[in-house]
């Protein structure tokens, strides 16, 4: 069975009158255990001052009710249960005028005069439970109300049960469907139909939390402060998600299709491959939200200790652009994961955390944060990020970085590794020309001459295995134009610290139609390390 999370915290008769009556009189009981303490300050009960208004009272009482009440305090219900019931009689006196000037004048005892004793406190009877369910929004009638999802007609649905409010009956009227939501800045109210088009059609790049609800909870007035609080700081404010709000009153077969068992639920959608995750269970505010969606949302962000890890990480994708996030923290900031999503598939992202000083050292940041589009792998250097650290200046900066890419990314001086050749860089399929440098890559006239070269369709890469280089008979340090269609190369015998002697050897090979001199007798193939 389908239930809230509220609805634990109603008073349920259906366990028959006997029960029924017998657990009345155990609370009446109680009840008058507690107001009989001398003494008893009311208004310090509800904690407000005695010029409180009856707004303060009411909320009051709400927060306190729901705190206390014992459905909610399995471990120590007999502690729950008498604060529950002071917290009760405190609210039935301060609500009620003609009380309230009694207890303001005589105290207690002017509650309890001409009661004969009776209950005492000025409870004259009546059930906190009852009390509870109205304030809350309930009817009579005493059972729960029982709602059930109905699939093809009939059978086969599950139910919704127990909500404060409503009269009974199942009927759909009682549902609690009234929208809450669409006037909360940064909270959309959604249906099926939007669902499918923003949830569904774009889960690409998907960055969502959505609360599913009843108009009816009793706790509804807290979840709506909680969803606005994240609409304001989360959504509008750092654009770190999106949110929005799904009625499962009027919305019934899309709860169910998520998997919705109990209300209210919220739950956080992140992009296509990644797993909903719920919140936690007990009670939802902002501050457990957002503790909780710092945790939960999806992250793309590669994590770089040391400078073997940012090399590897710079040559496993060239389809995209590189940037680095030097961080004064010691975890992902959430900013960092969001930029993560919405450029997933157009730039990857890494971040070196507090602690790793000596990569910072090497890439010459000196202080953090930091952001670096990397463009030379030999040196690690590139284009900083020289705005704000705020999220439409990051946004910009990346966009230039993804345009910067397409149009010249394989125009830099770059490693040639195994992930690079079984990408097509310098095999046998590519019909390209490879000018090699045997090396470490520190050749400023190669690097300088990779983006014009580029143009004449050469590929520009120095490679570190030496195994390679055995494979055209050259040492290291030597200078190889390869075509690897042809299988057939040549060695450069002049200066290699001159851009300009380079470059007219090139053009000549490249240009002059005859075949390169020398033809491969070994396999030119890197192995990953």
């Amino acid at each position: 069975q389908f239930q809230p999370r509220g609805s634990a915290y109603v008073m349920s008769y259906a366990c028959g009158r006997h029960q029924g009556r017998t657990w009345l009189g155990l609370l009446l009981l109680l009840a008058a255990a507690s107001s009989a303490e001398a003494g008893k300050d009311l208004y310090r009960t509800l904690g407000v001052p005695r010029s409180a208004s009856q707004q303060q009272i009411k909320k009051a009482y709400r927060k306190l009710s729901m705190r206390w009440h014992p459905d909610k305090n399995q471990d120590d219900k007999e502690k729950a249960q008498k604060k529950f019931i002071e917290i009760s009689h405190a609210y039935e006196v301060l609500s009620d005028s003609e009380k309230k000037a009694k207890y303001d004048k005589y105290g207690e005892a002017g509650l309890n005069e001409g009661q004969g004793g009776g209950h005492g406190g000025g409870f004259q009877g009546q059930d906190p439970f009852e009390m509870f369910r109205a304030f809350f929004g309930g009817g009579g009638g005493g059972g729960r109300t029982q709602f059930s999802f109905q699939q093809g007609g009939g059978g086969g649905g599950f139910q919704f049960g127990g909500f404060p409010g409503g009269a009974g009956g199942g009927q759909r009227s009682n549902r609690g469907g009234k929208l809450l939501f669409q006037d909360v800045p940064g909270v959309q109210e959604m249906g099926a139909k939007s669902w499918k088009a923003e949830m569904e059609d774009e889960g690409l790049r998907r960055n969502r939390v959505v609360l599913f609800y009843e108009s009816n909870l009793q706790e509804m007035q807290e979840l709506k402060d909680a969803m606005s609080e994240l609409g304001a700081k989360l959504v509008q404010g750092s654009g770190l998600v999106t949110a929005a709000a799904v009625n499962c009153g009027k919305s019934e077969a899309l709860c169910q299709k998520q998997g919705i068992k109990k209300l209210p639920e919220v739950v956080y959608y992140g992009p296509e491959g990644v797993q909903p995750n719920r919140h936690p269970a007990g009670q939802i505010s902002f501050h457990s939200l957002s503790t909780w969606f710092n945790k939960a949302m999806a992250n793309y962000v590669k994590a770089l200790v040391n400078e073997k890890d940012v090399r590897r990480w710079l040559v496993s994708d060239d389809k995209v652009p590189h940037v680095i996030f030097f961080t004064d923290k010691k975890s992902t900031p959430p900013l960092l994961k969001t930029l993560s999503i919405e450029f997933k598939g157009r730039a990857a992202l890494g971040v070196v955390l507090l602690g790793s000083e000596e990569l910072a050292k090497k890439m010459d940041i000196k202080k953090r944060p930091a952001l670096v589009y990397v463009q030379d792998e030999a040196t690690l250097t590139g284009e900083h990020f020289d705005r704000e650290f705020k999220k439409e200046q990051l946004v910009r900066f990346l966009s230039k970085c993804v345009g910067r890419h397409r149009s010249e990314g394989q125009a830099h001086f770059r490693e040639l590794t195994a992930a690079r050749q079984q990408a097509g860089d310098c095999v046998p399929s590519d019909g390209n020309f490879c000018l090699l440098l045997m090396g470490d890559g520190n050749n400023p006239a190669l690097r300088s001459l990779a983006p014009k070269l580029f143009l004449d369709h050469v590929k520009v890469f120095y490679v570190k295995d030496p195994s390679f280089a055995s494979a055209f008979g050259v040492a290291s340090g030597s200078v190889v134009l390869y075509r690897p269609k042809r299988r057939r190369f040549k060695v450069f015998s002049g200066d290699s610290s001159s851009m300009d002697e380079l470059a007219t050897w090139v053009d000549a090979a490249v240009g002059g139609g005859a075949p390169l001199p020398e033809q491969l007798r070994g396999e030119a193939r890197l192995t990953e390390l």
